[in-house]
């Protein structure tokens, strides 16, 4: 009982000593101001931007030793990564703006601005691109609906790759036989630019029967001349993983580490390849045309395959005194499994952005988009089909005042909507999830988000305070009981309830010393149900409050780096009556050692759940699904 008093007691504790500290400690410091491009789908300055984008370096991904994307984006504050399968990432899942369950299908992951998710709710293969290969990660926390059309309500994850021409190959291994090569070879001849990346990772896995495989690569080329600049790309990657199933809460207990009831072996690959053509016109006016397609394939219970084909023309204007954005969105998406069932859905969208000074110190902005889905239905070979359509619309406007030459204020309100995915409009199997028949029922998702950010900046480094409403209508959820569908019990999806979801964000990040650094940010979360039976109840996989804090002290050198992440309990997956036990919270300590050999060679060891905590961040009414016990990992970098 007093552990979980303490436990209780440390958020609120550490969010107002991060807050004190960052307010009161002046020190010598350098402030960053990088180029984005998620928040307006043109580059400008950080500090110009009306919404709230977090800006990953390269560097800072490297430092945190961390051997994935989604182990990275789960330090990051504002939003949650939810891992069934240990480490490596193997269906994972990433939430910004704690929508919970149905949040990684509320989350748009971009690869150089093309959305990489397929037609399905398949997660998200953050391994189809090396790591070696990105030079920044842009998170976006805020509805981007207007600019990059569905599934971004919870914001937006865009991933930017690599063009320099430097030389590197990146080392890992660890624990449960975990290993990884990554490999980044950049070169340059006359107006050409290009580079070659490689990946190769394997683990045994924490679990028993959790043995994965993953491997990548990507081919980039940029041509500059007088005509403009095109750039091509060509990437693929390659999956095998044994997914060890679920553990009942006693067998969890004895032993987190063995095999479930159900495991399955299941096999991901997929390629991808993209040409932009880039030209400068007259005064400042840009033309851009984007064409990208994508094929991914999965074998768990069934195969299925996902393809999806885009042209995204653009144009960049001044238009009296504003500057204006024109484009649009032209995609055909598949879903296709081996038993010929199949989902065809073809979108067509327009949207328009416009910024205007109003003020030395204040621009305003404002988009509109409209989109229409058409889809079509085939059960089986040879079966008649049936089509459905749908047409949303979506708006924001956003104001970004400089109060002062130290503080930022932010505001805006959006709009935004999800179409159904390609296996949301199937039944399935309760028990083996296999497809068995088409449920064109359920309609689109919207959301209405309100936001306000004030960001106070000193020699030290910043403090800022970031409140998101999003109320969301005919919210897209799992529904365990549809009934009987050819004497098989069936599951589905509908759209279950209305919700409102309100998360105040406070951050801070301070330079103590020239040796030492510390950074903290607090999620206070409220998440419920706005109507039908379970009016009231808390929307499943939202935890109430969220820590992270980070230390790094130099000594020598070295660097000595530690990190806390606590999470407060949450209601289970699809758990909307609140009848099955919460999630239990939980505190992780993961503690690190980093330094530079020489200008060519640097290197870091780390241990992850220092303390050796045995949770879970996933769990249904049927079981759990552990988390890694501790390990230790060690990465070496050569340079050439």
């Amino acid at each position: 009982m007093k552990k979980s008093i303490r436990l209780r007691a440390f958020a609120p504790v550490l969010s107002v000593l991060s807050l004190a500290v960052a307010v009161s400690v002046q020190a010598q410091g350098i402030e960053i101001n990088p180029v984005v491009i998620s928040a307006s789908r043109m580059k400008q300055p950080l500090s110009e931007a009306s919404v709230v984008v977090d800006v990953i370096s390269r560097q800072q991904i490297e430092q945190s030793g961390a051997s994935n994307v989604t182990e990275f984006l789960d330090s990051v504050g504002g939003m949650s990564v939810n891992r069934l399968y240990g480490r490596a990432g193997i269906d994972a899942s990433v939430d910004i703006g704690y929508l919970g369950e149905a949040g990684s299908q509320n989350v748009l992951i971009l690869i150089d601005g093309q959305r990489v998710t397929g037609a399905d709710s398949s997660g998200n293969h953050f391994a189809q691109l090396p790591m070696s290969a990105i030079e920044q990660i842009e998170i976006r926390k805020a509805n981007g609906g207007v600019l990059f059309g569905d599934r971004a309500q919870g914001g937006v994850i865009n991933i930017i790759t690599r063009t320099d021409i430097a030389q590197s190959v990146n080392l890992s291994f660890g624990s449960f036989g975990y290993q990884k090569q990554d490999v980044y070879l950049g070169f340059q001849s006359d107006q050409t630019r290009g580079s070659v990346s490689l990946m190769n990772s394997r683990a045994d896995g924490y679990r028993q029967f959790s043995e994965s495989d993953q491997r990548s690569a990507q081919v980039r080329l940029t041509n500059s001349s007088d005509l403009g600049q095109l750039s091509f790309f060509v990437r693929g990657f390659e999956e095998s993983a044994n997914l060890p199933s679920y553990l009942t809460p006693a067998q969890f207990a004895a032993d987190p580490a063995r095999v479930g009831a159900y495991p399955i072996a299941t096999e991901r690959s997929g390629a991808a390849t993209g040409l932009k053509y880039l030209r400068a016109l007259a005064g400042d006016d840009l033309l851009s045309i984007d064409t990208f397609h994508q094929e991914l394939n999965a074998k768990t219970y069934d195969a299925i395959k996902n393809t999806r084909t885009s042209i995204t023309p653009e144009y960049k204007t001044k238009w009296l005194s504003n500057q204006l954005i024109l484009g649009g969105e032209f995609a055909d998406a598949q879903a296709n499994t081996d038993t010929k069932k199949q989902v065809q859905q073809q979108t067509q969208s327009l949207f328009v952005q416009v910024f205007r000074p109003i003020t030395l110190r204040t621009t305003l902005d404002a988009g509109l988009r409209i989109q229409r889905a058409e889809s079509l239905f085939q059960t089986s070979s040879g079966a008649a089909s049936t089509s459905a359509s749908a047409q949303k619309n979506g708006g924001s406007i956003g104001a970004l005042t400089q109060l002062t030459d130290t503080s930022t204020l932010r505001a805006g309100a959006l709009t935004g909507f999800r179409f159904p995915n390609a296996d949301e409009l199937y039944t399935f199997n309760r028990t083996t999830y296999a497809l068995l028949q088409i449920n064109p029922s359920v309609k689109p998702m919207s959301t209405q988000e309100y936001f306000l950010q004030f960001e106070q900046r000193h020699h030290s480094g910043k403090w800022a305070a970031h409140y998101r409403q999003i109320v969301a209508t005919d919210e897209i959820a799992y529904q365990y009981n549809c009934g009987v569908v050819g004497s098989v019990a069936a599951s589905c999806n509908s759209n279950l309830y209305d919700t409102k979801r309100s998360k105040l964000s406070l951050s801070s990040d301070w330079r103590v010393s020239a040796a030492s650094m510390l950074k903290a940010h607090v999620d206070f979360v409220d998440a419920t149900i706005s109507n039908g039976l379970n009016a009231g109840q808390r929307v499943p996989l939202t935890p109430k409050q969220v820590v992270r804090v980070t230390y790094e002290q130099k000594i020598g050198s070295y660097v000595a780096m530690s990190s806390l992440h606590h999470r407060s309990g949450m209601m289970q997956a699809s758990d909307q009556t609140a009848s099955n036990p919460k999630m239990p919270s939980r505190t992780v300590v993961d503690l690190g050692l980093r330094t530079e050999f020489s200008q060519t060679l640097t290197g870091s060891v780390w241990i992850r759940n220092a303390f050796d905590k045995s949770y879970y961040d996933y769990a249904t009414y049927n079981g759990l699904y552990p988390a890694d016990g501790r390990g230790v990992y060690a990465n070496l970098k050569i340079s050439f």
